[in-house]
């Protein structure tokens, strides 16, 4: 099983867990299950059928848009992989993420106040980030040790994007 991080054009994050039976991908996304079979190709340039969840559908990508049966989905901007332990259920794997610190917007890292191995206490001012001339500070959400700071001052981040990890 694999846990995936999806974030839309929108800047919208999503979790959802990819695991594969046989010929069918299986795909717990929002709360419901996907059992996805790959058929062939469509009738259009580019253009897949797939069964999902028993029943035909064409899909196929469009300027970076998910098209299912002719209706937009939506945009993905990027699709980060994670493998996991199997026998975990969705809930589990996200709260073992508890402490990643995820950039909640797209801009550049102006200043880290904190160094690998310090102590903090949660609500902590760890990092900021500046986006249109407006700079943001970013808190630890949980108290503990920084084990990872995987960003430098003046680097361009996304929406998503892991910053540190606190134990």
């Amino acid at each position: 099983m694999k846990l995936l991080r999806i974030s839309s054009d929108l800047g919208d994050n999503y979790v959802a867990t990819y695991d594969q039976k046989g010929n069918k991908d299986i795909i717990n996304f929002e709360g419901n299950k996907f059992e996805i079979e790959y058929i062939g190709p469509g009738w259009r340039e580019g253009e897949m059928l797939f069964r999902i969840n028993g029943e035909i559908h064409r899909v196929y990508i469009d300027n970076g848009f998910i098209v299912i049966d002719d209706e937009t989905i939506f945009k993905v901007d990027r699709i980060t992989e994670t493998p996991v332990e199997q026998g975990k259920s969705l809930e589990e794997l996200i709260k073992g993420k508890e402490g990643e610190v995820l950039s909640p917007m797209q801009g550049r890292i102006v200043q880290i106040r904190v160094k690998e191995g310090d102590a903090v206490t949660k609500g902590q001012p760890l990092l900021s980030i500046e986006a249109m001339k407006s700079e943001t500070v970013i808190s630890a959400p949980v108290s503990g040790v920084v084990q990872k700071i995987l960003v430098k001052p003046g680097q361009g981040v996304k929406k998503g994007d892991l910053l540190l990890i606190i134990k």
